[in-house]
Parts: structure tokens; sequence; C-alpha cells
């Protein structure tokens, strides 16, 4: 994942540029926009904006080495295994202890 920084010495400036810059970002449909946050910058009093940004691949841009795999899953049912009766127990009774 790719980062965007954009930092100006007018907090309000800042945050005005990466508004318009994430509307862009989240209008196009090559990139998906991730975390964004804002960090005060204490050397001036200006602000940073930081944010993530993740190129979504075209499968015409993969590798020649890639390769698309689809799976099919066909159940079948399963076979409950065959339950043998226990053999018959030897009661004893006794003195009733």
């Amino acid at each position: 994942m790719s980062s965007l920084r954009i930092m100006d010495s007018d907090p309000g400036k800042a945050q005005r540029t990466a508004e318009a810059v994430q509307r862009a970002l989240e209008a196009s449909p090559e990139v998906v926009l991730g975390n964004v946050s804002v960090v005060p910058n204490h050397r001036d009093g200006g602000a940073r904006v930081f944010m993530e940004v993740l190129l979504l691949e075209t499968p015409a841009a993969r590798e020649d080495g890639d390769q698309e795999v689809t799976v099919e899953r066909a159940d079948r049912p399963r076979r409950s295994p065959a339950r043998r009766e226990l053999p018959g127990g030897r009661r004893t009774l006794g003195s009733g202890k």
C-alpha cells in the first residue's frame, strides 16, 4: 500500500486540499483509499495529512506468470458409519447397597 502526505503551514488549507484529493481518489476506479489521518505540525502550526492508497491492478497488468484459479466444490453426502450394537451386559443384582 502506498501513502500520500499533504503538508501546509495553514492547517485549514491542508485540510481542504486533502478533502479534494480524497474525493478524487474515491471517484477513481483504479485505487482504494485506506486510512486518512491528520497530524498537527508542531514546528509551524500547520498540518500534515496522511492517506493510504491501494492500487487495484487490472488482470492485464498482472505478470505473465500469474494464473487465475477457480475452484468448484461438489459435495457428496457423507455415509454414516454403520453402528454396531453393544454387546449385552452381564447384570448382577446386588444386595442393594
